[in-house]
């Protein structure tokens, strides 16, 4: 009943408040500064629904991306996120409505449904890409996880079975209760390396013995030359990690190793320079920000919702993930968004 509550408020009732002016008024007065600036974060754009079957908030219909972006070339001041990270941290001025764009992982949808979209509305934007696997293909572990939790028959899973002994004893996978046991499984396996992580996602294969994946659930990611193509087009490469696991489960030096090659990778994909981070999953560690300065990258985005006011923490950017409804749900969500600068 939540859900559908959510749901109610995101497609009815947001539109028609939206047409009423109920949120420009806060809008603005959140966004009209010129020392303030709202980060949006995208990871995927599609046409089918099929394509997120758990709706775990990660994706966005293709004909709201572009209402999105229509509203966006309107209303605001979109700005190469480097470009305006800069302006915060030297105190200079922005433009008033200041708003980046940028989309996490690096799947193939954002070469083939998200980029034509944003050079039609002449957009810039950062696109964060995982290196690791990046040749051969690999799905990322949790598009695994989903796929099998979505094509599987079984009724239910006993997490032992799959290397998970911490969770219940067994998870329903009925209808209703999949999706609430899909993100009870991927918190866990984010509490794991990657070697645990690929020996429960091969027990989970035996276990639920899943069936055909369709085209829609395979979340294919991009290839090296299809990441030096959005490079060639004009966008901003920045290094999200090699393999998209939460940092405090590495050591200062494995974390360095790992910035170091998944940089390096990029820089010579895209040959050009890679000094933006984004935080896999938002998670961070005690060692991450200084390793980030040290080793020269510019400024880090992480998953914290807030509007970025001057004077900026450099490496504690923060984002608003954008919603899979119409433009008047998403300005619902910036007007409770809190204001945050390097005090906070």
């Amino acid at each position: 009943m939540l859900d559908i509550g959510k749901q109610i408020i995101k497609q009815i009732v947001s539109p028609l408040a939206d047409r009423a002016g109920v949120y420009d008024h806060k809008v603005e007065s959140l966004l009209g500064s010129t020392n303030r600036l709202l980060v949006l974060m995208y990871h995927r754009v599609i046409d089918d629904l099929a394509s997120d079957p758990f709706a775990l908030g990660m994706c966005v219909r293709q004909k709201y991306f572009e209402e999105q972006l229509a509203w966006l070339a309107a209303n605001t001041q979109v700005l190469p996120l480097n470009v305006a990270v800069q302006r915060l941290l030297d105190n200079e001025p922005l433009p008033p409505h200041a708003v980046a764009i940028t989309f996490d992982d690096g799947l193939l949808d954002n070469l083939t449904c998200a980029a034509p979209l944003l050079e039609k509305y002449r957009l810039p934007a950062t696109f964060y890409i995982i290196t690791g696997g990046l040749e051969e293909g690999t799905p990322m572990w949790w598009d695994q996880a989903i796929a099998m939790l979505a094509t599987t028959n079984a009724q239910s899973l006993d997490p032992r079975a799959v290397g998970l002994p911490e969770l219940p004893h067994e998870l329903s996978l009925h209808r209703h209760a999949r999706r609430a046991s899909c993100i009870t499984i991927l918190n866990a396996l984010w509490e794991r390396n990657p070697t645990a992580i690929a020996q429960c996602l091969e027990q989970m294969r035996k276990v639920l013995r899943p069936g055909p994946i369709p085209p829609a659930l395979r979340a294919p990611r991009m290839n090296v030359q299809q990441v030096q193509e959005m490079a060639r087009r004009g966008f901003q490469i920045g290094a999200h990690t090699s393999r998209h696991i939460d940092p405090k489960l590495f050591n200062r030096e494995q974390l360095r190793a790992d910035l170091l090659a998944s940089r390096r990778q990029l820089q010579d994909i895209c040959q050009q320079p890679v000094d933006s981070f984004a935080y896999p999953g938002g998670r961070s560690s005690v060692w991450m920000p200084d390793l980030l300065d040290t080793l020269g990258f510019h400024h880090a985005v992480d998953t914290r919702r807030g509007i970025n006011q001057a004077p900026a923490a450099r490496f504690a950017i923060a984002r608003v993930g954008m919603p899979d409804t119409p433009v008047g749900d998403f300005k619902r969500a910036i007007r409770n968004l809190t204001i945050i600068d390097a005090t906070h």
